[in-house]
């Protein structure tokens, strides 16, 4: 038995904040588990970790855990192991051999069936803690745009979002954007702006505070998200909501589309078919993956240490 006053993490970013999200996500749920001393390393590569930030790491506490996400930390997660020893664990399906980490935290829809500890999620890591009861008056309708996955259409998202909104007359909508979203999309929508406007608020990625999205998601009950927002989709579920998928033409060899076509079979998501837009799917409990897996490297990784829980009794 290993006695330790707190577990070292060297969390990896590269300056995505969807990777970034899902390993500060653990970081968090990690935190609820056992005591956890944290420091962020950012890297753009290999060859940069090295040259520039070498010196720094040699300061730092020996890592236990080493955690990251992105083809960009591959190598320097596996390095900085070697180097400072620790466990490894990379938050997606990695370029090399699965078991050289120590563990992979893989979505299910990546159907990776080889060597290796590998934990299977159903859906990106969220740091989404509370689940208040939802309001049925109230939706969400967040909107992506650009992505390799998917091909965008401005006027056929904007149909579906008229839909929407006109045949739910009884649900008051926030929507918004992302960074990804094209220009022409809100000029397109604002040219319904009189007939929409009795229960469509549209709000400015600016005029937004801080966790915005994740404040509404607590509150209303239904989310209409357009297919390519993963991440959105993920968090949707995680906070309790009912989730609608608006729809867009998908590129060959979709991995993103596989992975929503298990959702929407499993019925965690809802495709509309008969042009409603009316959700009917029945509210399920989906699960907090980034809390399930903080618990299960706590009992695997760490089941020799004997450590402080910073978890409260009662």
């Amino acid at each position: 038995m290993k006695i330790k006053k707190e577990i070292i993490v060297w969390r990896f970013v590269d300056g995505k904040i969807g990777h970034e999200k899902q390993s500060l996500a653990l970081g968090n749920f990690l935190k609820q588990e056992i005591k956890i001393k944290s420091f962020d390393i950012f890297t753009t590569g290999i060859l940069f970790t090295f040259l520039t930030k070498i010196k720094y790491l040699k300061k730092l506490p020996r890592p236990d855990l080493i955690i990251g996400v992105g083809h960009d930390v591959h190598l320097s997660i596996l390095i900085i192991k070697a180097i400072f020893g620790g466990k490894s664990v990379l938050i997606m399906k990695p370029s090399f051999p699965v078991h050289w980490f120590d563990l992979c935290i893989i979505p299910e829809h990546d159907q990776y069936h080889g060597k290796g500890l590998v934990y299977k999620t159903k859906g990106a890591l969220c740091d989404i803690k509370k689940r208040d009861k939802k309001n049925p008056k109230k939706g969400l309708i967040l909107i992506g745009g650009i992505s390799r996955n998917f091909i965008w259409d401005t006027d056929y998202i904007v149909k579906q979002i008229k839909q929407l909104v006109l045949n739910n007359p009884k649900i008051d909508f926030d929507l918004t954007t992302s960074r990804r979203t094209p220009i022409d999309f809100l000029l397109k929508l604002d040219e319904h702006k009189e007939e929409l406007k009795k229960n469509l608020r549209i709000i400015n990625t600016k005029e937004q505070k801080k966790n915005w999205v994740i404040v509404k998601m607590n509150k209303a009950k239904f989310s209409w998200i357009t297919e390519d927002s993963i991440s959105m989709i993920s968090e949707s579920l995680t906070s309790g909501q009912l989730v609608g998928i608006l729809e867009l033409k998908n590129n060959k060899g979709n991995r993103r589309r596989e992975a929503l076509k298990i959702l929407k079979k499993e019925g965690w998501i809802f495709y509309d078919r008969d042009q409603n837009f009316q959700n009917k799917n029945k509210l399920k409990i989906f699960p907090n993956e980034a809390e399930k897996c903080a618990v299960w490297i706590k009992n695997n990784l760490f089941n020799s240490y004997q450590f402080k829980t910073t978890k409260k009794n009662g």
